[in-house]
Parts: C-alpha cells; structure tokens; sequence
C-alpha cells in the first residue's frame, strides 16, 4: 500500500469517527441533557389566616373572650421550634399588640399579651372593659412571620355587664353521643358551653361550623379526654339560621346549632 492510500484511509477514518461522536452527542448518549430542577417547582398554595370569631365591632362580654380563626393550606405542628419546613409551623395570638413584620426576628411584639399555638382558638381570660385588639398570625416553626406575612385582626369592645345577652349551654358526651342533637341560642349571643366528657379515656370536644360540610369553622374547642369537664366561651354568629355541631373526633355526635 502506498503512503498517499495510508494517508486517504487515515483521513476517512477520523471523519467517520467525528461524524458518529456528533450523533451521539445529540441522541444525548452519555450526557445528562436534562436542566436540574429547582428545589420549588410548584410553587405552595397560598397560606390564609381568618378571624371567625368575635367579629369585627362586635361586643362581648367582660371575662374570657375566644378568638377561632379559619386556617387554609398551612399545617400546625408541634413541638414548636424544629428547623423551618415550607407549609408547617404554628400561631401567635395577639391581645392588643402590633403584629410584629421583622422575617428575620420571632414575631414576640413589644408590648400587649401573646401566645404560641397550634390551636385554631385561643381564650383570653379575665379580659377588662373597654376597646380592645385581637390578633391572629402564621409563623414558621423558629416563630418568625412567613412571608408574604399572613395575619388577621379584628377590633370589639368588651362590656362591663353584657349578661342580657349571655347564654349557658349544658351539653353532655357519654357513650360516644352528645345528650341532645340541637342547640338554641339568641344571633350574637355570648355563648358559654359547659361540657362535660363522661367517657373514660375517649376524647371528645365540641366545634360549631357553617353546616355539615364544616367550610367554614365558627368554633373549635379544645379536644378533652374523659372523664373530664370544661368551659367552651365563643361568640354566636350575627345572622339567624341554622348551623351545625358536632365533636371533631367523633363527627357522628353532631347536631344542629340554631340562631335566633
């Protein structure tokens, strides 16, 4: 073989080898030619935070006032203080108190009264006469605001004597039933339950929502494992109708809760 055919073959050769590493290359053999995702594709829905319970301008009596709040696309968890995860932390409720704005700072305001929560209400005891602020705000699991900040306050005035319009509400849990299947209250009442958990080692508690779909919370009490007693302290909604109750961990114990 001459040098000159050496030379043609030799040529050939590296030109078909570039031409099938090109096709390689672009079948992406070998090659990651996927774009690295981001750590948030799908970006959170959107955190709300709403004050159910008192309403804004409403009056309640002097003593213990209950805040319930209605809280959408946030998870409460507990212990508080673990390391921030997207979606999860708890409340701060706040008793005439600036909702504090810092990201970077616990949301702990300078002055007025506030609490740590994963609880959607908070009764505030021995409450004086006169104006007062209520709060209510979503914070991370070290107890700085999550941002966009997400809050929600309502102002009331607290009544020196507002018995006229307060009602008392006996309600019984035993045998995994309430003791009756309606209750009637005056539209706006100051409403006090006391309940009374007789089942031994079972929880119960009693919650007052819209209607049977439960779309909107109007109060929530405090889960209690029987036997054990309590005082359940909300506002009644403004507007007449019927609503509905029921216990949280048991919903077949439920009934209606009717406005007059």
């Amino acid at each position: 073989m001459t040098r000159l055919k050496r030379l043609l073959i030799l040529t050939l050769v590296i030109g078909c080898v570039a031409l099938f590493s090109g096709a390689v290359a672009q079948e992406g053999y070998g090659y990651d030619t996927t774009a690295t995702p981001t750590a948030n594709v799908t970006p959170t829905a959107e955190v709300n935070v709403t004050i159910t319970s008192p309403e804004e301008g409403a009056t309640v009596a002097a003593g213990n006032v209950t805040v319930s709040v209605n809280l959408t696309n946030f998870t409460l968890v507990e212990p508080t203080g673990q390391p921030n995860a997207p979606g999860e932390g708890h409340l701060h409720y706040y008793l005439d108190a600036v909702v504090p704005t810092n990201a970077s700072a616990p949301a702990i305001p300078e002055t007025g009264g506030y609490v740590i929560s994963t609880n959607t209400s908070h009764t505030w005891e021995n409450v004086t006469p006169g104006a007062h602020n209520l709060s209510v705000q979503v914070v991370n699991n070290d107890h700085t605001p999550i941002i966009p900040l997400v809050f929600d306050t309502v102002n009331v005035t607290v009544g020196g004597n507002v018995t006229g319009n307060a009602t008392v509400v006996n309600l019984t849990a035993e045998n995994i039933a309430f003791d009756t299947d309606t209750i009637t209250v005056p539209a706006g009442a100051n409403v006090t339950v006391n309940f009374n958990n007789k089942d031994d080692g079972i929880p119960h508690n009693f919650a007052v929502y819209d209607s049977s779909l439960r779309s909107e919370q109007i109060f929530v009490g405090e889960i209690i494992t029987g036997p054990a007693t309590t005082n359940y302290t909300f506002t009644a909604p403004s507007e007449p109708g019927t609503y509905y109750f029921q216990c949280d961990v048991h919903p077949s114990m439920n009934g209606d809760f009717i406005v007059e």
